[in-house]
């Protein structure tokens, strides 16, 4: 298997360009990097469709969103013009433009009310380039309403579909803020102090948009459908359970590599291929989203995914064989696969984060189905509660007992002392 893995043209091909990426040999550009004729220290203004989602960055007073400019606005020799532009930048907005739509999240001085910063929606606002000109600090922002197309018409109802999705989701308290950061990736809810608690547990993976949460949708799509239709259209329902989770999520980087990495194994299926390597595929969907989006290649969750993914699949099996002395068959493959991927991801979380928590090994195996179940539950109360509301405020207080139980674990873990540098 060594031997056939070397040889093979994919992971040769992902070996050398990840050496090269990362001893930095090979510079990546942006895919489509943002373009105007006035010189970005000029810039003032910038009108464009936002393509991702909105995300609270660390200093909690701006969200950031990639805007794909097609005009904007400035100082030219003195006068004032304005013109087009192209290509994807990056915008912060202040947070009270953004929450201002949000429950519980309300202000007073936003004189221009709230904007849905959603993908599809239009977006024209003016500020400056950081120092660095590689993001554009908004002061003002105004809604231009969304792109009028069919694909832009899909887009806003995603937009309003995910609004009124995080309303429910306030509406039952901690335990909604923790479902709203498990099916659409946001963290705007979530209870202060517990994503820290997730990442001292060695579990911010479960938090991540990831094979996960893609695993969890099309399993319980395929097995509806299955059992609605038939075993013949188990495939096809998972399949349209995966692309409906997608559409509602939205990309991440480690998600994207999920959801490629799906494709490529189905491509396999259907092509009568038997018994395809994992490790192969996961090299070649890392070319493809190297050449898709090469911007995520710096980024931390993709360099964590992809290591995790290849620490698993590489080093599972050697990991499992310490924990079948004292634990079963199927607890010792958890617990291998789950030492693995911490194994191979602590080099690079000492060098991004300078700690790593050997509690996640244990953590992840007793954590993860405990997840699994309290998604399954959710997903299953907000059908319910959407069909019958009276019933969203009983559902509100069972999640509750299910949140409460799982961070009580989760700070457990958390209190194991990490290693730090």
């Amino acid at each position: 298997m060594v031997t056939f893995r070397l040889r093979n043209p994919f992971v040769l091909s992902a070996a050398v360009v990840a050496a090269l990426i990362y001893c930095g040999s090979l510079k990546l550009s942006p895919s489509q990097p943002f373009m105007s004729f006035i010189r970005e220290s000029d810039l003032t203004g910038v009108e464009g469709s936002v393509c991702s989602n909105p995300v609270m960055i660390s200093s909690g007073k701006y969200y950031s969103v990639k805007l794909r400019a097609f005009s904007c606005s400035g100082y030219c020799g003195g006068s004032s013009v304005t013109g087009s532009a192209s290509g994807i930048l990056t915008v912060f907005l202040p947070d009270e433009y953004v929450e201002n739509l949000y429950p519980g999240k309300l202000y007073s001085d936003c004189d221009s009310g709230g904007v849905l910063a959603e993908a599809g929606e239009i977006l024209f606002v003016t500020g400056r380039f950081s120092d660095s000109r590689r993001v554009f600090y908004a002061a003002e922002v105004f809604a231009h309403g969304h792109e009028n197309s069919f694909a832009g018409h899909v887009k806003h109802f995603r937009a309003l579909c995910r609004l009124n999705f995080r309303r429910l989701m306030y509406s039952w308290g901690k335990a909604g803020g923790l479902v709203l950061s498990l099916l659409s990736g946001s963290r705007d809810f979530l209870e202060d102090g517990i994503a820290e608690a997730f990442m001292l547990a060695g579990l911010s993976h479960v938090l991540a948009l990831s094979g996960m949460h893609l695993s969890f949708f099309s399993g319980i799509a395929g097995f509806t459908g299955k059992l609605i239709l038939g075993k013949r259209f188990s495939f096809f329902s998972g399949t349209a359970g995966t692309v409906l989770f997608i559409w509602f999520a939205g990309f991440s980087p480690s998600l994207f590599r999920a959801f490629l990495c799906f494709l490529i194994l189905a491509a396999c299926n259907f092509s009568s291929c038997r018994e395809p390597d994992m490790f192969c595929i996961l090299c070649c969907a890392f070319l493809i989203h190297v050449c898709v989006f090469p911007e995520d290649v710096y980024s931390a969750a993709f360099i964590l995914s992809y290591g995790a993914l290849a620490g698993i699949l590489l080093f599972s099996d050697f990991c499992r064989k310490p924990f079948m002395a004292f634990a079963g068959e199927k607890l010792s493959s958890s617990l291998g696969a789950s030492a693995a991927a911490q194994s191979a991801t602590a080099p690079l979380s000492f060098l991004l984060f300078k700690t790593f928590s050997p509690a996640g090994i244990a953590a992840s195996v007793i954590v993860s189905p405990l997840i699994s179940f309290f998604m399954t539950f959710s997903l299953f109360s907000v059908v319910l509660s959407l069909a019958v509301p009276f019933l969203s405020s009983w559902f509100g207080i069972i999640m509750n007992g299910l949140y409460y139980g799982i961070v009580l674990i989760v700070k457990f873990f958390a209190i194991i002392p990490c290693v730090r540098l």
